[in-house]
């Protein structure tokens, strides 16, 4: 009674009952055909989670339209400005000064104007690197003129943190010598925040 049945029989068997024998037993164990087995998920066989990672056009497009308009008010404040400037009731400043101190918010205005401009462009004709969690890294966007996939072993993150700043959301990604920041704003959706978070923390634990 101990012993398996004739290797005939037991696909007769399995046939005749609707079951599937697991290849991987070499006794008369059978498994039903409709149980998709899966076996205990070990570390190394997590699977590949991808996250979108776009910043939004239309975002980007009203921040370029603000800053534009601010540069050309701020430019035009400049031309025509003939008068001092006291800033907070603590800094005055001559007309001379005053003058290029509005200067310098024109250039900042502009520079943002460019910048929102260009993530536009990039966006359209590079891309941006989704995020992608292996079973051992992290893979984000990363650099300023174009986006490149960084891929960071787990094994070299020491910790993570979430900041917000003007509306801004931040996964900041901290290892022994270096910080490294996700925007999360560009996953498009609290529900892809949160997961983000909750599979960090679970391949970090």
């Amino acid at each position: 009674m101990g012993h398996c049945q004739p290797v005939e029989l037991q696909r007769w068997v399995c046939r005749k009952f609707r079951y599937s024998l697991d290849p991987r037993f070499t006794s008369c164990r059978a498994w039903p055909i409709n149980t998709h087995y899966k076996p205990p998920m070990m570390p190394s066989e997590q699977q590949v989670i991808t996250f979108r990672c776009r910043p939004s056009p239309k975002s980007m497009g009203l921040a370029a339209l603000f800053f534009g308009v601010c540069a050309a008010v701020l430019g035009h404040k400049v031309s025509t400005n003939t008068r001092g400037l006291i800033l907070n009731g603590m800094i005055e400043f001559s007309p001379a000064g005053a003058s290029a101190f509005f200067w310098v918010l024109t250039v900042f205005s502009l520079l943002f104007v460019l910048v929102a401009g260009w993530t536009i462009f990039t966006t359209f004709v590079h891309g941006i690197p989704d995020i992608v969690l292996s079973h051992d890294a992290i893979s984000f966007p990363v650099g300023f003129a174009i986006k490149r996939a960084l891929r960071l072993p787990y094994a070299e993150i020491t910790g993570f943190s979430r900041s917000e700043v003007n509306g801004q959301r931040f996964l900041t990604l901290h290892t022994s010598n270096k910080k490294y920041h996700i925007v999360l704003n560009w996953l498009g959706a609290k529900e892809a925040e949160t997961a983000l978070l909750h599979e960090v923390g679970q391949r970090l634990s």
